[in-house]
C-alpha cells in the first residue's frame, strides 16, 4: 500500500487550532466542542504549541505541546513540554502520521524534556517515552478515620466556595506549590479555566502551606444524606500542612468516603490515622510517561546522591545526537570518553531519570546491558533520593 505524502505544520489562527481540537475530541468518540465550550477550551492553548499534519484531504493528526515546567531530583526547575491532545483521524492511522508529528514535535522544540499521559501504553516507548512517575488512588472510610493523637496538625484551614474565588486562587496557589516534589509542573492559568469549567462546582480547602481542591457528591442508592467526597488535588510544602488539610477533609460533616485521585506511591496516610486500615488501595498506575529531549543538558540539570560515579551509554534511535557515553555522578553529569558500563535506550533513561524505581529493576527486567556489574549499585544510588517523583496534574 502506497501511503499518501503528508506535512506538519505549525498552527496558526484561532480557525485551524479548533479544527485540531475538535479532530482530537473525535479520536476520542467526542463531539467537537459548543460554541459555548470553546472559548475555553481556546483559552486553555494560552502557552501551547499545536502542530498538525496534513495530506490532500485536509487535517489527519495533531499535537499540543503545553510550555510547562518540570522540578527535578535536587529542587531545580526547568522548562518542559507538556504534551496533550495527541491524535490521528480514524481513516489515517497506522500510515507514519503519529510518527511524523513526534518526530516534527521533538526535532522542533527548545525543552530539554518532554512529558506526558498516554491513552495506550504500547505506542510512546517508540518515541522515547519511559513511565516516570506512578500514582495509587487511596479510599478512606471516614466513620473509622481518625488522626492519631501525635499527627503534626498545626494551622487554620480556610474553606473557599465561591468559584469566582476558585477560578482566582487555584491557579495562583498551584504555581506556589505544584512543584513540591521531583515531578511537579506548572501549567497555565488558562488550562486551569478549562480543569474548573468541565469539573463544575468545586471547592478549595487552603492551608498557609498547602491547598487541597475537592468536591462532594450524593451516594446514589444509598441512605438519606450520605455523600463521598473526591480529591482531586492536594498539594503541600510540609507534613504539617498534608495532616492537617487531611484532618479537615476526613472532618467533613454528612462525607460517608473520601478518595484521593493519583497520590504519589510514598505517601503515607495510613501513618497519621490511628486506624490504618480505614485506608484502602483501589489503584496504582502510571502517571509521567517522559521523553529526555536533550540528554546532556536534563542530565546535568538534576542532583545526584552519593556514589561512585558511573558511565552510562545511551541509545537513542529518533534523536542521534543524544547517543554516547556520559559519566554520572555526585558533581554532575557530563559526556566521556571512557568505557560503558551500563548500556540503555533513552526510554528506560527516562524511566529511571525522576528516581521512581531504581535502574537495578530495569536491569532484572532485561532493559539495562550491565557491563560492569559493580556499576550497578551505583547508580542505584545515583538516581535515587529520599522521595518518590510525582506530578499530581493531569494535562
Amino acid at each position: 500500500m502506497t501511503m499518501p505524502p503528508h506535512d506538519v505544520r505549525t498552527l496558526s489562527g484561532e480557525e485551524e487550532l479548533r479544527a485540531a481540537h475538535a479532530l482530537f475530541r473525535s479520536c476520542l468518540h467526542t463531539p467537537p466542542a459548543t460554541d459555548e465550550d470553546w472559548p475555553a477550551a481556546y483559552g486553555s492553548m494560552d502557552r501551547a504549541t499545536v502542530l498538525s499534519a496534513f495530506d490532500d484531504s485536509g487535517m489527519i493528526g495533531t499535537l499540543t505541546a503545553n510550555s510547562s515546567v518540570l522540578a527535578l531530583p535536587g529542587g531545580k526547575v526547568v522548562p518542559m513540554d507538556a504534551v496533550s491532545r495527541v491524535g490521528v483521524r480514524a481513516d489515517r492511522t497506522r500510515r507514519g502520521v503519529l510518527s511524523e508529528v513526534m518526530r516534527t514535535h521533538l526535532d522542533g522544540t527548545s525543552a530539554p524534556i518532554a512529558t506526558l499521559r498516554a491513552t495506550e501504553g504500547a505506542i510512546y516507548r517508540r518515541f522515547g517515552y519511559g513511565v516516570a512517575t506512578r500514582t495509587r488512588t487511596v479510599q478512606i472510610d471516614t466513620g473509622r478515620a481518625r488522626l492519631h493523637d501525635r499527627a503534626p496538625v498545626a494551622g487554620d484551614v480556610r474553606l473557599v466556595r465561591d468559584q469566582d474565588e476558585v477560578r482566582r486562587l487555584l491557579p495562583e496557589l498551584l504555581e506556589r506549590w505544584g512543584t513540591v516534589r521531583p515531578g511537579g509542573i506548572v501549567m497555565s492559568a488558562g488550562f486551569w479555566q478549562l480543569v474548573l469549567k468541565r469539573e463544575g462546582y468545586l471547592r478549595l480547602a487552603v492551608h498557609e502551606d498547602g491547598v487541597a481542591c475537592f468536591k462532594v457528591e450524593e451516594d446514589k442508592g444509598g441512605e438519606h444524606y450520605s455523600y463521598s467526597m473526591e480529591v482531586g488535588a492536594l498539594f503541600a510544602a510540609t507534613p504539617t500542612a498534608t495532616a492537617t488539610l487531611l484532618k479537615f477533609l476526613l472532618g467533613i460533616d454528612l462525607v460517608r468516603r473520601v478518595e484521593f485521585v493519583s497520590r504519589p506511591l510514598d505517601e503515607e496516610f495510613e501513618l497519621l490515622l490511628a486506624d490504618p486500615r480505614a485506608v484502602r488501595t483501589t489503584e496504582i498506575e502510571d502517571e509521567t510517561w517522559l521523553r529526555l529531549v536533550d540528554v546532556p543538558a536534563a542530565l546535568a540539570a538534576r542532583t545526584y546522591g552519593e556514589a561512585e560515579p558511573v558511565v552510562i551509554e545511551v541509545v537513542d534511535d529518533l534523536l542521534p545526537a543524544n547517543r554516547g557515553r556520559y559519566l554520572v555522578g555526585p558533581d554532575g553529569a557530563e559526556r566521556t570518553d571512557r568505557d560503558a558500563q551500563l548500556r540503555l535506550g533513552v526510554a528506560d533513561l527516562g524511566a529511571a531519570y525522576l528516581g521512581d524505581r531504581p535502574l537495578s529493576q530495569f536491569a532484572d527486567a532485561g532493559l539495562v546491558d550491565v557491563l560492569d556489574a559493580a556499576a550497578l549499585p551505583a547508580a542505584d544510588r545515583l538516581f535515587r533520593l529520599d522521595r518518590a517523583p510525582w506530578c499530581g496534574t493531569y494535562f
